[in-house]
């Protein structure tokens, strides 16, 4: 059997989707394989019409080493720039590669992968698991490649730490679209760390938040109940961008025709149209949310379900006179609380929510309006009759302006906080498998969308009529007195254990604090004014001081805790595999890793005695 024929069953075993691609490519001849002068006659790869050739001729598999042996300081995540005939990725398995290593191989073209199949034994790299294959992708399809990869396993706490090895054969050929990688890869490392938080103390705004609505948790049925009600059925997300303006009004008419679920500001908006939605989402952590419900009325809410994440203000359901469905969004908090509501992987904005409400309760197509994520005529940023006015202050901040693509016109203007609700529509409508028309009739491109105007798009989709009150109301479930006793006692034990707790931890960390003084003391004052130290002790105390980082893999640490601190965690860990990944000198290293992990225990201790105190107000809460 032939290399070519061997790796081909490889190929279809292991990475069927690459096999299609090879199975179906007719080479253009732009590229060949030539004998290399080393005595043991490997292949090369070499561009034709340019003669340049993807290794050293002499030495084509030695000069790859030692260009890796310069590269490559922690193995963990490799990012490769170029198949060429495979020598980079081989020797990254053979020489460098952990268990827990990564080789992320790009190649924007086919064909010197298909010339590498015919040449060399690829099987073993065919078959790692380590690997992954994005060749022949393209250049828009990376932002989402890189982003579901970073949010696997701990990857994103390496984004310091990536090796970039590029051939030079496919960088030259290929620059542009390299180039964009980049961009692509800095928006994607960018989108999964803003996911797990930047702020530790913003993030136990909505914990507390979270221990505080309690009691409406406990009381109120949950969206989990509602799974794919509207199977098949169109759903409306309404949002409040500059263009509501021009189709808000032919929304009347389709109350029973759409699962109509409006972002918090907008339904206020739709008041003033005598509309009113099905479902409003809402999940900003802050005050001023609440005053988007102000002065609402129980029959300007009859019929209206607000589909709330629980960690907004009690304010914003007080101020709320209608029925409630809890939605929980992807926080270990919520798995610790341990009352099952309904878990959805929730964007950062009111109208992301809402269209991951739509896609759970099974709608299709689903339909975006006022979705315009971009400064409309004259730079206004919001519909009339906006709670806070169709010009807000905070998005004409200098330097967070930028363009992107528009629906209708070549650029349009938008902000850092817009563009990042824009790149988690474009992952979330990537995994969605219906239809998602924008029918927004301006503002920015949202990539997966099909783009029509909203009377086409109601002409085409929302045709037959049903009942959706009478099919939410069916399927709801309230909680029985019983169930909401039980459900309250059941968490009075959760929180006084997890009060408990955290007294153990505080301790651990306390126990850090106090290893990583003795390592300055003993150690790095010693080793600055000698430059030699006692090695044992060095040792000894090296591995104490990282002791307490165990606790971060307890289960109940993960549930009680991960969510408020992660942010500070992952930044720490960046920075650490960061030094890790430097040149500098062993000691030094190490010296840096120490500082870092005092910093971080001290903050530790500080962020758990903050969440005991919020775990002792929810404990007098339900006591109540």
């Amino acid at each position: 059997m032939d290399f070519f024929d061997k790796n081909l069953q490889a190929l279809k075993r292991f990475r069927p989707e690459l096999y299609n691609k090879i199975e179906n490519f007719n080479p253009s001849g732009s590229y060949g394989v030539v004998v290399s002068s080393h005595p043991k006659k490997y292949p090369n790869l070499v561009k034709k019409d340019i003669g340049m050739l993807a290794y050293d001729n002499e030495d084509p598999i030695g000069k790859v080493l030692i260009n890796l042996k310069n590269k490559i300081i922690l193995p963990v995540v490799n990012m490769l720039f170029g198949f060429g005939l495979g020598y980079e990725a081989i020797s990254i398995i053979q020489k460098h590669a952990v268990e827990n290593s990564i080789i992320l191989i790009i190649d924007p073209e086919i064909e010197p992968f298909y010339l590498a199949l015919k040449n060399i034994d690829l099987t073993s790299l065919i078959s790692d698991d380590r690997v992954v294959f994005l060749i022949g992708v393209r250049e828009k399809e990376m932002f989402l490649n890189f982003r579901s990869i970073f949010m696997q396993k701990n990857y994103k706490v390496f984004v310091k730490a990536i090796n970039i090895i590029d051939n030079p054969l496919s960088v030259r050929v290929n620059v542009e679209f390299y180039k964009k990688c980049m961009g692509h890869l800095k928006d994607g490392v960018r989108e999964v760390l803003l996911h797990f938080g930047n702020d530790p103390w913003d993030s136990l705004i909505g914990i507390e938040n979270t221990l505080l609505n309690i009691n409406e948790i406990i009381k109120n049925p949950g969206i989990k109940e509602l799974k794919d009600v509207f199977k098949g059925k169109p759903g409306i997300v309404v949002a409040t961008g500059p263009s509501l303006n021009k189709n808000i009004n032919l929304l009347k008419g389709l109350e029973n025709k759409a699962v109509i679920c409006a972002a918090d500001a907008s339904v206020r908006v739709m008041k003033r149209y005598g509309l009113k939605p099905h479902l409003v989402t809402s999940l900003e952590r802050v005050l001023p949310t609440a005053k988007l419900f102000e002065g609402l009325t129980v029959d300007d809410v009859k019929d209206v379900f607000l589909a709330a994440c629980p960690v907004i203000r009690p304010e914003t359901y007080a101020n709320f006179p209608g029925e409630r469905i809890i939605v929980y969004r992807n926080f270990a908090t919520f798995q610790w609380i341990d009352i099952d509501k309904g878990i959805l992987d929730i964007g950062p904005s009111a109208a992301n929510m809402a269209f991951k409400v739509l896609e759970y309760l099974g709608c299709n197509p689903i339909i975006l309006i006022g979705q315009d994520l971009a400064f409309g005529e004259d730079d206004v940023t919001h519909a009339s009759g906006a709670t806070f006015g169709e010009r807000e202050n905070q998005y004409y901040a200098k330097g967070r302006i930028l363009e992107v693509e528009g629906n209708y016109l070549p650029r349009v203007k938008t902000t850092d906080v817009w563009y990042k609700f824009l790149k988690f529509y474009e992952n979330d409508i990537s995994q969605f498998k219906g239809d998602v028309i924008n029918a927004t009739e301006g503002g920015a491109k949202i990539p997966g969308t099909k783009v029509l105007s909203f009377k086409d798009t109601i002409e085409r989709y929302i045709i037959r009529d049903f009942d959706v009150i009478d099919i939410i109301r069916s399927n709801l479930n309230y909680p029985s007195k019983e169930e909401i006793a039980s459900n309250r006692e059941k968490i009075i034990k959760k929180t006084d254990d997890a009060i408990e707790y955290s007294k153990y931890v505080k301790n651990i960390f306390n126990e850090g604090i106090e290893f990583t003084d003795m390592f300055n003391k003993e150690i790095i004052e010693v080793f600055d004014r000698k430059e030699k130290v006692d090695e044992k002790r060095y040792l000894d105390l090296f591995y104490k001081v990282q002791e307490p980082m165990k606790v971060f893999s307890e289960k109940k640490f993960y549930e009680i805790f991960m969510h408020f601190v992660q942010s500070y965690y992952m930044t720490t860990m960046v920075e650490i595999n960061g030094v890790q990944a430097s040149d500098i000198d062993v000691n030094r290293k190490n010296f840096s890793i120490v500082t870092l992990f005092h910093d971080m225990y001290i903050v530790m201790v500080k962020l758990i005695e903050a969440m005991e105190r919020s775990l002792l107000e929810m404990r007098n809460k339900l006591s109540e």
